[in-house]
């Protein structure tokens, strides 16, 4: 099965590289990055899709092992913010990443088992904190993996005798 380190590993390294700032989890307590920087969160962790292929039960037999194995597209969606000085600043990196998620970045995301099947518009995610103002924009990105799951078949039938009535 794929885990969710595995997807975030997939995109983080290249994305960090690409932007060339911290790319960073939302909801976790660490010390806040310099501005700008780039953070992420899961929103929506597992959705189920029901193509010809996917779900579909293989077998394969080893000898005296028999394992069945069933792969299934499993979508991710995460959700994206970029903190900058001014809204400009912030703009300006989601839009970097958004041409790196979206093309830039298509072979090497593919190479790491990921694929990019939507991107929503970057929206203003700008916060008014009392006295001033937190510069951010976002959009969510729905991402494509393959799930395999395995299991060995204990008890198979070798031979069966039919009496005739």
């Amino acid at each position: 099965m794929k885990t969710y380190d595995s997807i975030i590993q997939g995109f983080y390294a290249p994305l960090r590289g690409y932007l060339g700032r911290e790319v960073v989890p939302s909801n976790e307590e660490a010390p806040r990055p310099e501005l700008p920087f780039c953070s992420y969160n899961v929103i929506n962790p597992r959705l189920v899709q029901h193509g010809p292929m996917s779900g579909h039960v293989e077998t394969v037999v080893d000898g005296e092992t028999v394992t069945e194995r069933k792969e299934t597209d499993v979508e991710v969606v995460f959700s994206f913010n970029f903190f900058g000085q001014t809204d400009l600043e912030a703009m300006s990196l989601a839009s970097k990443a958004e041409e790196y998620l979206d093309f830039v970045g298509e072979y090497e995301l593919n190479s790491r088992g990921l694929t990019v099947v939507d991107i929503t518009n970057v929206q203003d995610r700008t916060l008014y904190l009392g006295d001033a103002y937190e510069h951010r924009v976002g959009f969510d990105v729905r991402f494509r993996v393959k799930e395999t799951k395995e299991r060995v078949v204990i008890h198979t039938i070798d031979d069966a005798e039919i009496e005739q009535i």
